[in-house]
């Protein structure tokens, strides 16, 4: 390197350190190396803006918005995994709803087994009534009223000449009997 060309070097690298507020003189011996020091950094920033870019690239192909389809079956197996998606979805929302509609009717159920079971009183009551003959034929012999009042499994009202009714005792507020 000629002596012009070092100090060409010399006055660009002081007014490279000038732009950055470092004032040095251009005759002093250490400008040389703060010029190379400043070429790698400059090559470093280089190479990182590179390595940013490329990853920045990297991942937005990860997650991509747009779909392309590099064969002509891809888009339709694309859309087949998407129909199988949606038909577990769906089968997996309908299983719930039958689990929990079974679930409803088991305890519906159960509080219908609580409301016979409150009732069976009346059928207990009804079955102290029941005779055998000797033929071993069960009857219940039903007498006819004797006044206004009727006792419940004993008596009967006579309501027409082919009539006649039985009372078994009032209608529980819980059980309705459904025919």
């Amino acid at each position: 390197m000629t002596a012009n060309e070092q100090k060409d070097l010399r006055d660009y690298c002081a007014l490279l350190l000038k732009e950055y507020g470092f004032h040095i003189s251009p005759n002093d011996p250490v400008v040389p190396a703060l010029y190379i020091i400043h070429k790698e950094m400059q090559m470093s920033n280089q190479c990182n803006k590179s390595i940013a870019s490329e990853l920045k690239e990297a991942s937005s192909k990860i997650n991509p918005t747009v779909f392309n389809f590099n064969s002509e079956d891809a888009a339709f197996k694309f859309q087949v995994g998407m129909a199988v998606k949606w038909i577990l979805v769906g089968a997996l929302i309908l299983t719930f709803a039958v689990v929990a509609i079974w679930y409803w009717s088991m305890v519906n159920k159960v509080a219908e087994a609580k409301t016979i079971i409150e009732a069976s009183g009346n059928v207990g009551e009804l079955m102290k009534c029941v005779k055998k003959d000797k033929d071993d034929f069960y009857f219940i012999d039903f007498t006819s009223t004797k006044g206004d009042s009727i006792q419940p499994f004993k008596e009967f009202q006579k309501i027409d000449a082919r009539t006649v009714r039985v009372y078994v005792g009032k209608k529980s507020k819980q059980f309705l009997f459904h025919r």
